[in-house]
């Protein structure tokens, strides 16, 4: 693994993210209004100088660490276009510089408003472990542990739950110090039709399939 980016920012780990439907439907395009999913933890400096032995706070350990640092460069190429396009999305994504801590690429489809952002959080190199410690204050609303996706522990949380609007964002843990988001927003039509964390997971599930074949 290349060594991570060393910068624990303080503040709010924010991410910005939206994601997409599996099928097109007809409807009139709606705008994302879903709130976006907040991290309040920063990174501990007290007790052993936020040196934590990660992972920490219940965190699961990331038994086979995968080398994403190609995608934490470029993280449009964490989607094939075939892969992309089955979800009804432009082939190419675009790069997105306003994730807190990190970078992203979003896919949108203008037509039906859907929308998919994977992110990659590069500057907290501290994996899930901030994510449980929030939940262990309090801090979430929804937590919600998955099934391991492609071999890699995931959870589900936010602020508050977003799903009737059909917005999900599931986070992964790709190493013990790194972690990917895959959000998703449905398209207007395919709200309160579709669960947006089950194709959430599946976006998630097709971009590591992309990753480990290019690791």
């Amino acid at each position: 693994m290349l060594v991570r980016r060393s910068l624990l920012a303080t503040g709010l780990l924010g991410l910005a993210l939206v994601s997409a439907c599996t099928q097109i439907s007809e409807g009139e395009p709606r705008a994302a209004t879903a709130e976006a999913p907040t991290s309040t933890s920063a990174p501990n400096t007290t007790g052993n100088g936020g040196d934590e032995e990660l992972p920490f706070a219940g965190a699961p350990k990331v038994d086979n660490p995968l080398d994403t640092s190609r995608y934490e460069q470029d993280p449009c190429q964490s989607l094939t276009a075939d892969q992309a396009q089955s979800l009804n999305l432009p082939p190419t994504g675009t790069i997105n510089n306003d994730v807190a801590l990190g970078i992203g690429c979003d896919w949108f489809n203008e037509e039906t408003r859907g929308e998919v952002t994977i992110a990659f959080i590069v500057d907290d190199p501290r994996g899930l472990s901030p994510e449980y410690e929030a939940n262990e204050a309090g801090k979430w609303k929804i937590f919600e542990e998955l099934p391991d996706i492609e071999g890699y522990p995931a959870i589900i949380r936010s602020l508050s739950d977003t799903r009737e609007l059909g917005d999900c964002s599931v986070l992964v843990g790709v190493a013990d110090d790194m972690v990917f988001a895959s959000n998703l927003q449905l398209s207007q039509a395919n709200v309160g039709k579709k669960d947006p964390c089950e194709v959430a997971v599946q976006v998630a599930g097709m971009a590591l399939q992309t990753m480990k074949a290019g690791a």
